[in-house]
């Protein structure tokens, strides 16, 4: 079991926010975010982002709209953490998320009536 597991979706491409929640730091604020990000870049390996077009000019380096390759990120998340803490993190996320469904079900009504 991979520790990206719980921020794969459908999307080939992620977002600067979404690797944010995958490595803790969704308390960050959009400046220290981008240099986190740009550092994680420059000194550990992590996969450069997509260019994005900012006012009509190629931007390689990483800015809050920026998209990164998942798979490339999911890699380098798979290599970055200690087997033992991923399956910590999976393992977090797999909580986080029965926590979330049970919620979502207790919003749920039972329809009175007869059976189909």
């Amino acid at each position: 079991m991979s520790y990206h597991s719980h921020i794969h979706t459908e999307a080939s491409t992620i977002g600067i926010y979404a690797i944010a929640k995958a490595l803790g730091r969704s308390d960050y604020k959009a400046r220290r975010l981008v240099s986190y990000v740009s550092a994680l870049v420059r000194e550990a390996s992590f996969p450069p982002p997509l260019p994005v077009l900012v006012a009509q000019r190629l931007e390689h380096g990483v800015t809050l709209k920026s998209q990164w390759q998942r798979d490339a990120v999911d890699a380098w998340l798979d290599n970055f953490l200690p087997p033992d803490n991923a399956l910590a993190v999976d393992q977090a996320a797999k909580n986080a998320a029965a926590a979330e469904m049970d919620q979502a079900a207790m919003g749920l009504r039972l329809v009175a009536g007869g059976r189909s």
